[in-house]
């Protein structure tokens, strides 16, 4: 199965499809007839950037609620992201972080200065940890409960949330009480006043400067796909800038949550109250990546064979973007194991493989096998129709890699001297580099730093994979 069995046709499907996440395409300079295709095909457009920028300001107005009820009680906010799972208990006086690519468990509590939280509490958090699994994480996310949308896939098997632990406390019941009880004991503690200082408003502030950032980056993503989908073949599309009313908006929107956040956490700061903060820092039994992929082994090994991409690279791309967290998520916002945009790579691939234009919904994307399915299926677009211009093997995977993390137009932009999102002119200078070559100029002309370490760690991490030859396998 490949890419392109869609084929570069020009129907209004294509367009529109492409169009899903609304935040994209400056309308045509003539008005078109009415009850034409152009016609039409502008009033789905405007229908779908509504439908999604209700569903994003609904994201980032549950993301925000919720922070704020945090910093009632905390002096700083960290929630989930990629690579970290973060739950709060229902106080929001006690928080459990698990850090996937550290390896560590941290539990804090909110305290008065003379009440010490008991190591035994410690030892039950950890316990109640041991017996949740990712469908009853998701079930329990307070963001996502907030948010309207279609009911996900079910999990055949229960997946833990913490292999490393659960293992750690297979055996006797006594057994398993005994090595939890001393995993609390040999934690690192710590105990600090609460305080709400300007340099923590900082970091708050800069996560939010980041989730803009990340917004104005699918702006860019969404003329892609509408350039891709308008073109006759991949080579001749040529995205439009972002129009400057979009970018002023997603910008406006990031300086209104940054004041209200200013405002409220100035409102905290004034708090008279004395409480401290104890954390107690878990090393989880050293567990290699390699290991920590196993449960997902026999899905990417399917999925890499049905999709035509290695195996390695399925797995380089989950652990560069989620170090296999199965309820990794960013506030673009992308979802699951490998990260997928509903609007972009999950449109994508439904309307490549599936003839479908309903985008894959948050609970779906956070069921391993689902987004292993789709992180597959997007790698096949990007290497059989996006990039299939690229002529040799190796340069154009070095290509996907970037693409995966930025778009193809972002590729070619790192060789147009004219900076330029257009493939067709990128194509013969890549074409015309060694594969090496091509890795270094990717390394240095991507326009985002981000992608520059991003290409790096995925050839990393698929050398390694690469390096287990038939073991890798099942």
């Amino acid at each position: 199965m490949t890419g392109d069995s869609a084929g570069p046709k020009r129907t209004l499907s294509a367009i529109t499809l492409a169009l899903f996440a609304g935040l994209a395409g400056a309308a045509t300079a003539n008005t078109p007839a009415p009850g034409s295709e152009l016609a039409r095909f502008q009033a789905y457009k405007q229908q779908q950037q509504s439908a999604f920028e209700q569903y994003r300001s609904a994201y980032l107005n549950a993301f925000d609620a919720y922070r704020e009820a945090v910093l009632a009680h905390w002096d700083d906010a960290p929630l989930s992201d990629r690579h970290k799972l973060v739950q709060y208990s229902d106080d929001k006086r006690q928080r459990t972080e698990v850090d996937y690519q550290s390896g560590t468990i941290t539990i804090a509590v909110v305290h008065q200065p003379d009440q010490l939280p008991d190591p035994a509490q410690i030892q039950a958090s950890l316990a109640q940890l041991v017996q949740e699994d990712v469908a009853s994480a998701q079930a329990a996310d307070p963001i996502m409960a907030e948010l309207d949308s279609a009911p996900g896939a079910t999990v055949a098997t229960p997946l833990p949330l913490v292999p490393e632990l659960n293992q750690q406390l297979d055996g006797p019941e006594q057994d398993s009480h005994a090595r939890l009880a001393q995993m609390v004991e040999d934690a690192e503690v710590n105990t600090r006043p609460r305080d709400y200082s300007a340099e923590r408003l900082a970091a708050l502030q800069a996560e939010l400067k980041a989730q803009e950032q990340a917004a104005l980056r699918e702006l860019e993503r969404q003329q892609e796909l509408i350039a891709l989908a308008r073109a006759e073949t991949p080579e001749q599309a040529e995205p439009e800038p972002v129009p400057a009313s979009q970018s002023a908006a997603v910008v406006s929107q990031s300086l209104e949550r940054q004041q209200a956040l200013t405002t409220a956490y100035q409102a905290r700061a004034e708090d008279p109250t004395s409480k401290q903060i104890t954390t107690y820092r878990i090393q989880l039994p050293s567990q290699s990546q390699q290991k920590r992929a196993r449960p997902f082994l026999p899905q990417a090994q399917e999925q890499s064979t049905q999709f035509e991409v290695a195996l390695e690279l399925v797995l380089a791309i989950m652990q560069a973007e989620s170090s296999f967290n199965p309820m990794a998520r960013s506030h673009i916002p992308a979802f699951g194991l490998m990260q997928i945009v509903p609007s972009s790579a999950g449109r994508d691939v439904r309307e490549k493989f599936e003839n479908s234009s309903q985008p894959p919904s948050a609970e779906e994307l956070y069921q391993p096998d689902f987004n292993i399915r789709f992180g597959s299926a997007y790698l096949n677009i990007l290497d059989q129709r996006y990039l299939r211009g690229v002529s040799d093997p190796q340069s154009r995977l070095y290509c996907v890699i970037a693409a995966y993390n930025t778009g193809a137009g972002n590729v070619a932009k790192a060789f147009n001297a004219d900076g330029s999102r257009r493939l067709k002119s990128a194509l013969p200078r890549i074409n015309a580099m060694a594969p090496e070559a091509v890795y270094q100029h990717l390394l240095e002309h991507l326009p985002y730093e981000e992608t520059r370490k991003y290409l790096k760690k995925v050839r990393s991490y698929q050398e390694g994979y690469a390096a287990l030859g038939d073991t890798l396998r099942l």
